[in-house]
């Protein structure tokens, strides 16, 4: 065989051993976005079939925690397993105390985080199957701010958001510096903790960060979907938490605000060194992917 043969026949198999499907699996993916290393940790669940179209989760960790952190306080890989979800968990850039660009909370650039997420989504889209009406964010804290904040800005592409301890906005120069509104709608979960001393759960409670708060976040997304603002409340998981629902959109968005009478900033059901989190009698996780799996895009 001459040298041309050799090195066509050399290009050939690497063309198939790439078109081969990723095995499930914990990976390390890296890639470069606006001239910076990032770097995520990708989750393939058991029984993932390349001929089937599978639903994708973006999971976004709070300020100054990291990647492996949200991963093992939520049993992360377990959880996509179980659930039969790819599940992409994002590092925060470092310099910015690992936190994220939500749009009033600025930690990492104006785009670059923006540009972040939906490269990761297209290389999971260019390496799997995946399901173009299930693509997800969720977060916690800053995190649940950057998804929100996704969800203005990629709501064309994304279904369905979720926050836990989050906000949309910020008190500024008299008024409110908020997410930017929604260009597409998309369904949003929000879950809060009444005794939240970090991000406050409603303004003038005490907690460290005076935003926008829990009710005022859900009537916000409400009001850009044209949903009826109901003030009242139904009590919810025995008495642990109450529930605001807003109604449906003509477009298929739902609003959802969960509210932990005794929650605090810790994520509920966590999985924490001392312990799971049970103060709030909530798992967090199994009422977003719940939320999740209801609402595929219109």
């Amino acid at each position: 065989m001459n040298r041309s043969l050799i090195v066509l026949a050399a290009l050939m198999m690497a063309a198939c051993s790439h078109s081969e499907p990723r095995t499930p699996g914990r990976y390390i993916e890296k890639l470069t976005v606006a001239e910076k290393p990032r770097d995520f940790i990708l989750h393939v669940p058991k029984g993932y079939d390349h001929t089937k179209p599978t639903p994708v989760v973006v999971a976004l960790h709070g300020l100054t925690s990291n990647a492996a952190q949200f991963e093992a306080v939520l049993k992360l890989g377990e959880e996509s397993d179980k659930g039969g979800f790819i599940v992409a968990i994002p590092n925060g850039l470092p310099e910015s105390f690992r936190g994220w660009n939500a749009g009033f909370f600025k930690m990492a650039g104006d785009k670059a985080d923006v540009d972040f997420m939906k490269t990761i989504l297209d290389r999971l889209e260019g390496e799997f199957n995946i399901d173009k009406k299930r693509e997800y964010v969720f977060g916690h804290s800053n995190g649940a701010m950057m998804s929100y904040y996704l969800g203005s800005v990629l709501g064309d592409r994304l279904a369905a958001v979720a926050g836990i301890s989050g906000s949309v906005g910020l008190p500024a120069n008299g008024g409110l510096d908020t997410i930017p509104v929604p260009k597409s709608q998309v369904s949003v979960l929000l879950l809060h903790g009444k005794q939240d001393n970090v991000v406050v759960y409603k303004r003038g409670m005490k907690a460290m960060l005076q935003s926008m708060g829990a009710d005022e976040s859900a009537e916000w997304w409400a009001n850009h979907f044209g949903l009826p603002v109901k003030v009242e409340a139904i009590e919810y998981k025995k008495d642990a938490a109450a529930i605001r629902q807003f109604g449906k959109s003509d477009k298929g968005a739902e609003v959802t605000l969960i509210a932990s009478f005794n929650g605090t900033h810790e994520i509920f059901g966590g999985w924490y060194g001392a312990g799971r989190e049970s103060k709030s009698g909530i798992l967090a996780w199994d009422e977003i992917w719940k939320f999740f799996q209801d609402h595929p895009k219109q």
